[in-house]
C-alpha cells in the first residue's frame, strides 16, 4: 500500500477521536478541511507512481496508453499541486469560524485556493508541456501564510504542534516557495504527513492543564483561546477591553485572563454590575463560536446561565 495512504489514514483515525472536542462549534468547518486536505495530497501521489509498471497499467488514456509523455507528466504535478496548495485551506477556514458568517465565509476559503492553483490552471490548459511558475509574490503570499497559520497555534498551549504543523506546510509546498528555500529532498509529501500526524499526537498527549482552581471565566476563556489560537484570542480580547473602556467596566481581559481595570487582581465574588457585564458579553461573544452545553462545562454554576444567555447583545467583535 502507498505509504501516502497509510499516513493519510492514521490522520485521520486521530482527528476522528479529535472531534468529540470540537462538536457543535465552528471548529468543524476547518476540520473537513483539514481531513480533504490529507486525503488530497496522499490520493494526488498515487498519479506520479507511473516509475512502476503496475502504476503504468493503472494511469492509461483513452486509447489504453500509459501516462508517459510529458504532457501528461505536467497534469499530475498540476493535481499534485492543487492538493498540496489545500494546506492553508483548513486555517483561512479558522480564521472565519465566528457565526453567522463562518458558512458564507467556506467560499473565500475556496476562492483563495483557486488563486493560488492558478499557475498550475493556466500552464495546462493554455500552455500544455510546460511547468507553472509559481514564483514571485504567490511564492512569498505562501511563505507568510505559513508562518500566520503556525503562530495561530504557538500562541495557545500547544506551541509544539504550531512548529510542526509550520515545518510540515513547508514540506508540501517547498517546491512551489521562493526559490532560495527550496530544500532537495524527494520524500517531503511523506515528511510533511509524517509532521502532521506528530503535531496530532503531541496535542492529544499534551497533559491538560489544572485550571479547576482558578475563576470560571478565566476557565471559558483560557480553553476558548487554546481551541481558536492566537488571531481570534487577540482580537476578543481587543473587543472586550475597547468596550470596558468605552463603558467604564471595571475589568480588562489579559492573556491570562480577567484583571482589574487598573491591573489588579478581580474580587473572587465581583460586584453584582461587574458580573452582569461580564457574563452578558464575554458569554454572549463565546456562543458566535460553541455552544452553550461548552461553556456550562466550564462553570460552577452553570444555571445561571440560561437568563445570561436569554440576553442579546449587539457587540460584534
Amino acid at each position: 500500500m502507498d505509504i501516502g495512504l497509510v499516513l493519510a489514514f492514521a490522520a485521520s483515525v486521530l482527528l476522528i477521536f479529535a472531534m468529540r472536542n470540537i462538536k457543535s462549534t465552528t471548529l468543524i468547518a476547518p476540520w473537513c478541511w483539514l481531513v480533504v486536505t490529507i486525503w488530497s495530497i496522499a490520493l494526488a501521489h498515487t498519479l506520479g507512481h507511473d516509475n512502476s509498471d503496475s502504476a503504468i497499467n493503472l494511469h492509461r488514456d483513452s486509447a489504453g496508453n500509459p501516462f508517459s509523455s510529458p504532457r501528461q507528466q505536467y497534469w499530475i504535478e498540476a493535481i499534485q499541486f492543487g492538493a498540496h496548495a489545500l494546506v492553508f485551506c483548513p486555517f483561512m477556514s479558522l480564521l472565519g469560524a465566528r457565526r453567522p458568517q463562518n458558512k458564507m465565509w467556506e467560499f473565500i476559503v475556496f476562492s483563495l485556493w483557486i488563486i493560488l492553483v492558478l499557475p498550475a490552471l493556466e500552464t495546462v490548459l493554455l500552455s500544455p508541456g510546460q511547468l507553472a511558475d509559481t514564483q514571485g509574490i504567490r511564492a512569498w503570499f505562501m511563505l507568510t501564510l505559513i508562518g500566520v497559520s503556525a503562530l495561530n497555534i504557538i500562541l495557545s498551549r500547544f506551541w509544539i504542534s504550531g512548529i510542526l504543523i509550520g515545518i510540515s506546510q513547508f514540506m508540501l509546498v517547498n517546491p512551489n516557495l521562493p526559490s532560495w528555500t527550496h530544500l532537495s529532498y524527494s520524500y517531503a509529501m511523506e515528511a510533511g504527513l509524517s509532521l502532521a500526524i506528530v503535531s496530532f499526537l503531541v496535542a492529544f498527549l499534551q497533559p491538560r492543564p489544572d485550571r479547576s482552581n482558578i475563576r470560571e471565566e478565566d476557565r471559558v476563556w483560557l480553553d476558548y483561546r487554546d481551541m481558536y489560537g492566537g488571531m481570534w484570542a487577540l482580537r476578543i480580547k481587543e473587543r472586550i477591553n475597547q468596550s470596558a473602556a468605552l463603558y467604564g467596566w471595571d475589568l480588562r481581559l489579559t492573556w491570562t485572563g480577567f484583571v482589574a481595570a487598573d491591573g489588579s487582581e478581580l474580587p473572587r465574588e465581583l460586584p453584582d454590575k461587574t458580573e452582569k457585564v461580564l457574563h452578558q458579553h464575554f458569554y454572549n461573544l463565546m456562543r458566535k463560536f460553541v455552544p452553550l452545553q461548552w461553556i456550562k462545562d466550564r462553570l460552577q454554576n452553570p444555571e445561571a446561565l440560561q437568563t445570561k444567555d436569554s440576553i442579546q447583545m449587539d457587540l460584534k467583535p
